[in-house]
């Protein structure tokens, strides 16, 4: 259980918009029509994570909040991580480090890269001092292997290694804060399902092992990469084989490719989705909106009235699979659908 006081609390230190409101999602494709031509219509409605900060949002800041905290009260002198050059985890843990003066090396997928002009998610670890090393796709695959981990640490000196994306057990705690927000803030029925993209696996962990029957009836990921049987196995590595969860499952029929591959249909999708104009006030216990100014080069804000924006490395594909579930009439008439904004749209930069 999450038992940090809220006037030591590493949501204080970081301006962090907690909590996240949720906020109605009204488009024609929330309407379907069954066999006999009658319409339907389902309810949807979805957990702004995205607004929690203007560059650690989402899934990263809930899966670094337990660490970000010990490293508050006892900070470690250089934490390492890995990701691929346009990851949201290595992104959101440099801005992190350098807010704590902690040094920071990030291991980046793609020896190849060093002789390129950085993009802009690693020219912003650049900027936070963050020390990058580069290495190929036979190096990169030993992440997870104890002695190439040894290694790293002996060699670069770090005392604290994150797993890839950020998922490891500490990982839950914030989704276990972030499903006691949903709970508070729902004044109706349960959600019949809570959908969230996947890929890593520690977010739906997180939302399995801390969503009660009161919550939701079932929960359902969307792959955001090709991995059938891998990301299942990704998820229940953190959860207890003998507890009696919520009914889970993992859609893999809208990864477009694999991992960041898109199509046009996505791409536009992602466009139209964007331009749309959601007038459904944010429900929140906030009564105004708050500005979070993280004092860089180009200001960055978050506000309650920030307009719901998708990418199509994870937020796009789960709300296009939602478009696509509900006018196949995957759910019932009249259900309650809930979905999970994971944040991530640095990448689309």
């Amino acid at each position: 259980m999450l038992t940090y006081s809220s006037t030591d609390n590493i949501e204080v230190q970081f301006t962090i918009l907690t909590p996240s409101p949720l906020q109605r999602v009204e488009t024609n494709w929330t309407t379907f029509f069954d066999n006999h031509g009658q319409a339907h219509q389902v309810e949807v409605w979805c957990k702004r994570d995205d607004l929690l900060h203007g560059v650690i949002s989402g899934n990263k800041w809930r899966k670094l909040a337990k660490p970000l905290q010990d490293f508050w009260h006892s900070p470690p002198s250089h934490v390492l991580s890995f990701g691929g050059p346009y990851s949201n985890h290595l992104h959101a843990l440099g801005y992190c480090c350098k807010k704590l003066k902690i040094k920071f090396t990030a291991i980046i997928r793609g020896a190849y890269l060093k002789e390129r002009v950085l993009n802009r998610t690693l020219q912003d670890l650049r900027n936070w001092n963050a020390n990058l090393i580069f290495v190929d796709k036979q190096t990169y695959q030993k992440r997870t292997e104890k002695n190439y981990l040894a290694k790293l640490r002996e060699e670069i000196d770090a005392d604290v290694i994150i797993p890839e994306g950020g998922s490891q057990q500490d990982a839950l705690f914030g989704m276990q804060a972030m499903i006691a927000e949903i709970s508070l803030a729902n004044s109706g029925p349960p959600f019949t399902s809570i959908l969230l993209p996947v890929g890593s696996g520690a977010s739906m962990a997180g939302v399995i092992e801390n969503c009660p029957p009161t919550l939701a009836k079932q929960i359902i990921g969307i792959g955001a990469l090709k991995a059938e049987g891998y990301l299942e196995d990704l998820v229940t590595q953190f959860l207890n084989k003998d507890t009696p969860y919520l009914p889970w499952h993992i859609n893999h029929d809208f990864h477009f490719g694999g991992y960041a591959k898109s199509t046009n249909e996505l791409t536009t999708f992602c466009k139209q989705f964007n331009q749309l104009k959601l007038d459904t006030p944010v429900k929140s216990k906030l009564d105004t909106p708050l500005s979070l100014e993280l004092k860089l080069d180009t200001p960055v804000k978050s506000k309650l009235d920030t307009p719901l924006s998708l990418e199509p490395v994870y937020s796009g594909k789960c709300f296009f699979a939602l478009k696509t579930l509900i006018q196949q009439g995957y759910f019932a008439p009249n259900s309650k659908i809930l979905i999970i904004h994971t944040g991530g749209l640095q990448g689309a930069r």
